[in-house]
């Protein structure tokens, strides 16, 4: 039987024209569960020691948008090429367009006797604008499907100042995991495709595309011991030169963020597949600029024993590569400075700063094309032409308070 629909749902916009972008009247508010432990230790010599594990628990995330008329994976199973996705295929099946009196001019299907299988099985099928694919129909942005839960070990270890000396270091090791790997602020991380099947979303739970594993913050303060009344007493002119200077040193080392699993990009598309993983990416990636990692670790679905590529099926390749990343952060900054008093209530302070002193650049998201792209027309799989952030550089200042 072929569905029919001859009003639009609550909820939705009462729009005939090509694609829908809705907002639903009813819907989930996204949640957060935040929840951490800690103990704290000190040690002789006034050091402090703390470790403590810090999580949260989201629910009902947003989407960047996901299409309702977008068919599911087990009715693309159930039916096929019957659906007609490519009407070239022997096995496509046409129904009788009983949508036509709704149908806009803007539908493609619109005056037609017969449509294809697919559009009886949407489930908004007189609105869209009659062609196939995610965002061709009824859009909605910020559907609260997604879910995530972070688990970190956190620790620190900090002296306090004495003898004109003290610093600060901080460990993090965690994980964040995520089946929205493409909410709508997309600019915080990197996030690359989409959900092949939204309304199922256990294809898509995988490290997220923000997860960064370890970080490690190191900071030193110290006070030269040159001036007078220090190691190396000096007094006049030179202690005015050389004397009361502090060193500070930042230091900051992390892992990368998580590389997107390639599409496949099988035509016809029925969905957002993506390719099948036969071996680890990482393994024996060379991890150079040209070449970050191994892409012979991908293969078309249905075609690992011999056979012939299934546009069907979903790739198990998982959405984001836990073991396969950008390159992590490498920096080291530098300061001096130093404070002239000018009686009670006015200083003069110079500062001499430098940020990526070692001049190390961290590498940006390297290309992961689809794999029928790289295949057949040979584009560039895991190049990378950018840095992320800035060289060397060096920081001359003056301040004065009063």
């Amino acid at each position: 039987m072929v569905p029919t629909l001859t009003s639009p749902p609550s909820g939705l916009a009462n729009n005939l024209g090509t694609t829908i972008n809705t907002v639903l009247h009813s819907q989930r508010t996204p949640t957060t569960y935040n929840f951490n432990f800690a103990v704290e230790y000190e040690l002789p010599h006034q050091v402090v020691v703390t470790a403590g594990y810090v999580g949260s628990r989201g629910l009902f995330l947003p989407f960047s948008m996901v299409d309702l008329n977008q068919l599911d994976l087990g009715t693309i199973a159930k039916y096929g090429a019957s659906l007609c996705v490519d009407p070239t295929n022997t096995a496509c099946q046409m129904v009788p367009n009983v949508w036509a009196p709704i149908q806009p001019a803007t539908n493609s299907n619109a005056g037609a006797a017969t449509v294809p299988l697919w559009v009886a099985l949407q489930q908004f099928p007189q609105f869209g604008n009659g062609t196939y694919g995610s965002g061709n129909g009824v859009i909605a942005h910020g559907y609260p499907a997604g879910d995530s839960e972070y688990s970190s070990l956190q620790t620190k270890v900090q002296k306090r100042l004495t003898a004109h000396f003290t610093t600060l270091a901080t460990f993090t090791w965690g994980k964040i995991m995520t089946d929205d790997g493409n909410p709508p602020l997309g600019f915080v991380g990197t996030h690359l495709g989409a959900a092949q099947d939204w309304r199922n979303l256990g294809y898509e739970h995988s490290v997220s595309p923000q997860d960064v594993k370890y970080q490690f913050t190191g900071q030193v303060s110290y006070d030269l011991p040159v001036g007078k009344g220090r190691a190396i007493n000096l007094n006049g002119i030179s202690n005015a030169a050389l004397g009361g200077w502090t060193v500070n040193a930042i230091g900051y080392l992390s892992t990368g963020v998580p590389i997107a699993s390639p599409t496949s990009g099988t035509s016809p598309a029925y969905f957002n597949q993506r390719a099948d993983m036969t071996c680890n990416p990482a393994s024996g990636a060379p991890h150079t600029v040209t070449t970050w990692f191994n892409d012979n670790c991908f293969a078309l679905p249905g075609t690992e024993n011999g056979g012939a590529a299934n546009p069907l099926v979903p790739g198990n390749a998982p959405a984001y590569l836990d073991n396969v990343r950008t390159r992590g952060a490498r920096d080291l900054d530098l300061s001096l400075y130093k404070t002239f008093m000018m009686g009670e209530s006015r200083a003069l302070r110079f500062d001499v700063s430098s940020y990526n002193i070692t001049n190390t650049p961290q590498y940006g998201y390297p290309s992961v094309p689809s794999l029928t792209g790289a295949i057949s027309q040979g584009l560039p799989f895991g190049l990378i032409t950018n840095t992320i952030n800035t060289p060397r550089q060096f920081q001359f200042g003056a301040r004065f308070t009063f």
